[in-house]
């Protein structure tokens, strides 16, 4: 499997191998890439970013059945790390929590710097989750081929849970397609995140 060139640091090298030692399990084995080293590289970097954002394990959470959310993590190479979060209520009404942490995504994390909940009505979430099923998002591959070339850009991670199951999906800098539509949908429809244009790639 051919892996898309990305530049990043030394910081964001030094960092992926600080946390290999982390506790908390993210993502399932082999999710990234079928080479073991450049798979533990970014299972390590999502996993440090999702730690310094204080967020839970959506894959451990798949082991109750009755759990049923999905979750964007946002990381632009130069700009905040964003985790946007939906858990939708057995009354079909949901919890939308957006966090964002004060380092770069293509860099160290930093740590938590904002941390909003707020209501979503049953048609808020029955929309977003008709844009699940519309998009297709339990039938998409965990990694999908980056669209645009150069070295700098952003990493989009769409998980969910459902039902007792887990899926992942993840593409670099998507213009357009589920990948993004679903965390377009997340971050700037249902969260209301105010980012200049020039900050979102």
């Amino acid at each position: 499997m051919t892996k898309p060139h990305r530049a990043f640091s030394i910081a964001a090298v030094l960092l992926a191998a600080t946390l290999s030692t982390a506790q908390t399990t993210y993502f399932p084995n082999h999710a990234f890439d079928s080479d073991a080293r450049l798979n533990k590289f970014e299972n390590d970097w999502y996993s440090g970013q999702l730690r310094a954002l204080h967020e839970p394990s959506l894959l451990s959470q798949s082991k109750n059945a009755s759990v049923h959310s999905y979750r964007f993590l946002w990381l632009r190479t130069f700009h905040h790390p964003v985790a946007v979060r939906i858990e939708v209520k057995p009354d079909g009404t949901a919890i939308l929590t957006t966090k964002i942490a004060s380092g770069a995504g293509g860099y160290a994390p930093g740590h938590l710097v904002a941390n909003t909940s707020k209501p979503l009505t049953k048609q808020q979430a029955d929309a977003f989750l008709h844009k699940i099923d519309t998009d297709k998002f339990w039938e998409l591959p965990p990694v999908s081929l980056r669209e645009q070339q150069g070295d700098d850009g952003s990493q989009w991670i769409i998980e969910g849970v459902r039902g007792g199951k887990y899926h992942l999906a993840t593409q670099w800098s998507p213009t357009q397609g589920p990948i993004h539509d679903l965390g377009t949908a997340l971050a700037f429809e249902l969260a209301g995140l105010q980012i200049p244009k020039a900050e979102i790639y």
